[in-house]
């Protein structure tokens, strides 16, 4: 698969370029439109480096294609081993979902993923190891974050990136009952997108702070 890029550059980002050392898989919980939004707005502050929409389409808002990566706002508060404020070297990358320890991510999502990250292996070499690939839950759920979830295939983008070598665990940090809890809410959110948008992003934080 080819990628064809939508360059839309964040504000929210530092200019000084970092060590690339993990990639980090996030989920949106809200739409494209409202992502973009999020991510352009100053008063905010946050940014990943990449977002892929549901049918595949890439932006890149944070530099990182180019082997010149600058420094995103995607993982804040953040620990893994003894590595710790991801911010610093890591490339975080946004998958459109309004919730994914519920509803799953689509064929173009995990494909577009292959396609970046064949890309990103060739410019660092820290991700040609299957480790370096953590999700936003593995490093920061002890402060409540739970993406990119239950319905993330890590089998799935293991197999398609890193066929030849040994897989790492990767299990969602999301409790089965609040699980059951977003299932539920499924059933009472709005037709329109644009408030399923809303209904979603007002679910996650609140899960967030239930858990942090």
């Amino acid at each position: 698969m080819s990628l064809t890029i939508h360059k839309k550059r964040s504000p929210n980002q530092d200019d000084r370029i970092i060590p690339v050392e993990f990639l980090v898989l996030h989920y949106t919980a809200v739409s494209l439109e409202r992502t973009l939004d999020i991510f352009m707005d100053t008063e905010i502050g946050t940014s990943a480096h990449l977002v892929v929409d549901r049918d595949g389409s890439v932006f890149e808002m944070v530099d990182c294609l180019n082997g010149l990566p600058k420094r995103a706002r995607h993982a804040g508060v953040s620990q893994w081993g003894n590595w710790k404020h991801f911010n610093d070297f890591s490339i975080g990358i946004e998958l459109v979902n309004f919730n994914g320890n519920i509803f799953e991510y689509t064929e173009a999502q995990y494909r577009a993923l292959k396609a970046i990250i064949d890309v990103l292996k060739q410019c660092y070499p820290s991700l040609t190891h299957p480790e370096r690939v953590v999700g936003h839950e593995h490093i920061a759920g002890y402060r409540g974050k739970i993406d990119p979830g239950h319905c993330f295939d890590w089998q799935r983008l293991f197999q398609d990136n890193y066929p030849n070598q040994s897989h790492p665990e990767r299990l969602s940090t999301c409790p089965e009952g609040l699980v059951d809890g977003f299932r539920a809410l499924a059933h009472e959110q709005p037709k329109e997108e644009s408030e399923q948008s809303q209904f979603w992003e007002v679910a996650s934080v609140k899960a967030e702070k239930t858990r942090a």
